[in-house]
């Protein structure tokens, strides 16, 4: 599977926080609690996608923050937090609820090491366009890996 490569111009993300392991078996219950409270999130000029920011804190735990994309980061509902992700070239995989852990597994175990990139800065996210459903079985959406050539900077 090979991916496309994309530059992404950055964006803000608003939405609900988890401090955890990596693959976080909390983390579906994290969009479940944000469903109910996308209303309340304010400046998203439309909600038709969301994110799922993942930034790694130390081996084996990570912050994730499910969320929508929106305008500016002020007024944040109560109990929710902001992300800035800034642009960067990405390593685009499709996947689905399924297959996202080994889309995971083959993008840095198999695709990263035999490509002529190393791992950017920046988080990984999830990216769930308006045809992703949840509901439905095999509905795919997109891993978004940061990347940089290789020894650059």
């Amino acid at each position: 599977m090979e991916p496309k490569i994309v530059t992404k111009p950055a964006f803000t993300v608003v939405g609900l926080l988890l401090r955890g392991k990596t693959y976080d078996p909390k983390i579906p219950q994290l969009w479940d609690a944000l469903m109910p409270r996308i209303g309340e999130i304010k400046h998203h000029g439309g909600w038709r996608e969301s994110y799922g920011i993942c930034r790694d804190l130390d081996p084996g735990h990570i912050e994730y923050v499910a969320g929508i994309p929106v305008t500016s980061a002020a007024d944040i509902p109560e109990g929710m937090a902001s992300c800035d992700v800034p642009e960067q070239t990405y390593a685009v995989f499709p996947c689905t609820l399924k297959t996202i852990h080994e889309a995971y597994e083959y993008a840095f175990e198999t695709w990263l090491p035999g490509s002529g990139y190393e791992r950017g800065d920046g988080p990984d996210f999830e990216h769930y366009d308006e045809s992703f459903d949840p509901e439905v079985e095999g509905s795919h959406f997109h891993i978004y890996i940061p990347i940089k050539q290789r020894g650059a900077g």
